[in-house]
């Protein structure tokens, strides 16, 4: 008994030990339970964090995307309180929170500005629909003045000879198509034609038609495009298919020829010349320079007048054109205030928009090509140019050069250079340098003079440079001079403005006021245009004349300077 009631303690010790075990056991469990699910929480907020970390560093703001000013306009003009070097030398953070303050301040005067631009648009759209209103309104009116005046007209004997053609330049069907400013030129330029224009004529061509010019129907597409030039700047060249042809029959056997052109998407208007009936190489000043500096010295039509043409271009990555008769005419400053085209600068409003006055400039200056290619011809057959018309060359001289006309030098040569060839000369380069000759519009000839005097050991050669401006002859021909003597015929003595001040008061007197002015019969003096018209050959025989004078004021070494004085007077006689 005694060892059965001891079996029997061991087996309640045994199952009491399998119950704490087993109590233990589940303790453990339950708390690597725990532990495994704290790990799984810390896992996937490590993973969550790890996604936010990645999501910030990848997230892009909005001014990131922004094209802030440079740092040097920034400094320059910003106001004081965003510039202090004291928080944004050191603080990078700062520095672009104030740049991004003072963008915010540019675009909100930006949009203030914008809005009253919108709204002075919309008042002048009000104005332009109330005066159309108006005009529509007259048309009645007018009908009824034009149909009253017939009798007087009929009775003064009016010269309305072309009454029919003026009712089919009115009732043109075209008119109506026209685009605003070609509108404008064109009622400036028929009204014109029909009080004082005998000499003009004025019509309205399409570009399909069009066989004139610079452009064919093959340079253009069916929109005006130009194929022939840039193909990146063809969508902001496109031009109207109407332009405005203006006609000037400035004599029987000249005739010039203005088109005008309407660039629809940078509401500009360009214009081609061409004069024809010259006979002389077609230099760029009777072709290519024919209307620039018109009315103004510094419009030479090769940039855009509207602002907004600069913003264009950069808006499709590319820089504005340099206009030329290839992309389809030059936009001169005149034409865009004689169209009403309402973008040019204010300082340009002192320009002349009189029609009567601009047709009147394009006429002087055409007479003047015509007279330049006369000049021209001759001296291409290196003969001395003509001053007037007939025998009248030798009349007009006046007393104290014609008595050298016998003693003349004999014209070897004449040519046109181009600039890059001119520019080798150092005489030359301080023209150069002082921006007085144009690299792209002016003409550069040499001129050959030898002396009839010397024999073959002791040659002496002049050469002259001639530049001639694109608006010749408002402005007139600069001329240097370069002088070789010859000394038996080894050494060569090359004289130029640079080391003799002969030559710079002979290439003074060229410059001086050669207009003849011929008296009339009650001895008063009156300055023919005409004659201003041939500068160009009055320079060239004073210069033939004074090259003898030249040579003893040169060549004469023991020559005192009051004889030199004497000697070189003459030249400014």
């Amino acid at each position: 008994m005694h060892l059965c009631n001891k079996l029997r303690s061991f087996n309640r010790i045994g199952r009491m030990r399998i119950q704490k075990a087993r109590e233990l056991t589940a303790e453990h469990r339950n708390r690597l339970d725990d532990q495994t699910l704290e790990q799984q929480n810390l896992l996937y907020e490590l993973s969550h964090i790890n996604k936010e970390i990645a999501r910030c560093e990848e997230f892009k703001s909005k001014d990131q995307k922004l094209e802030l000013v440079s740092l040097e306009d920034f400094y320059a003009n910003a106001p004081p309180e965003l510039t202090d070097s004291k928080i944004t030398e050191n603080d990078p953070h700062r520095l672009h929170l104030f740049q991004l303050d003072w963008e915010l301040m540019q675009r909100e005067k930006l949009h203030d500005d914008c809005k009253g631009l919108q709204t002075e648009i919309s008042d002048l759209k009000k104005q332009i629909v109330r005066r159309r209103k108006r005009l529509r309104s007259l048309r009645p009116k007018l009908k009824q003045v034009v149909k009253s005046t017939d009798p007087v007209r009929r009775y003064i004997e009016s010269q309305f000879d072309d009454t029919n053609n003026f009712s089919q330049s009115i009732n043109n069907p075209l008119i109506a198509k026209l685009p605003d400013p070609l509108y404008v030129l064109y009622s400036l330029v028929l009204a014109y034609q029909q009080c004082d224009g005998r000499h003009i004529t004025c019509q309205i061509d399409s570009k399909e038609d069009s066989s004139t010019g610079n452009t064919t129907s093959s340079d253009t597409n069916s929109d005006g495009t130009y194929l022939n030039g840039d193909p990146q700047y063809q969508p902001l060249l496109r031009q109207h298919p109407l332009h405005v042809k203006v006609t000037l029959l400035l004599s029987p056997d000249h005739t010039g020829e203005l088109i005008f052109s309407y660039l629809t998407q940078l509401n500009i208007v360009t214009v081609q010349g061409k004069l024809s009936g010259l006979k002389a190489q077609q230099s760029q000043t009777l072709t290519s320079t024919l209307l620039h500096n018109l009315l103004d010295d510094n419009d030479n039509g090769q940039s855009s007048p509207n602002p907004a043409t600069d913003f264009l271009f950069q808006q499709q990555g590319k820089s504005a054109p340099i206009f030329s008769d290839a992309i389809g005419g030059y936009p001169y400053h005149w034409i865009q205030q004689l169209c009403k085209c309402q973008m040019v600068p204010l300082q340009r409003q002192e320009l002349v928009t009189d029609c009567s006055e601009i047709i009147k400039r394009l006429t002087q200056r055409m007479r003047a090509r015509i007279t330049l290619d006369r000049i021209l011809i001759n001296l291409e057959k290196n003969e001395m140019p003509l001053l007037a018309e007939g025998n009248e060359t030798t009349s007009i001289l006046n007393s104290s050069l014609r008595r050298s006309i016998n003693n003349l030098p004999t014209l070897r040569s004449w040519r046109e250079i181009s600039f890059d060839d001119s520019n080798k000369y150092e005489y030359i380069q301080t023209l150069i340098n002082e921006n007085l000759i144009d690299r792209v519009t002016t003409s550069i000839y040499e001129c050959k003079f030898q002396s009839l005097s010397q024999d073959d050991n002791n040659k002496i050669i002049l050469y002259a440079h001639i530049f001639i401006p694109a608006n010749y002859p408002q402005a007139r021909s600069i001329i240097l001079l370069k002088l070789l003597l010859s000394i038996n015929g080894n050494k060569t003595i090359e004289r130029t403005r640079t080391n003799s001040e002969n030559i710079k008061i002979l290439e003074r007197s060229l410059m001086s006021d050669i207009v003849y002015l011929p008296m009339t019969s009650i001895g008063s003096s009156l300055i023919d245009p005409s004659q201003h018209f041939t500068l160009l050959a009055q320079q060239i025989w004073r210069l033939s004349i004074g090259f003898p004078l030249l040579i003893d004021a040169e060549s004469d070494l023991t020559c005192t300077s009051r004889r030199r004085q004497t000697l070189l007077s003459r030249l400014v006689d």
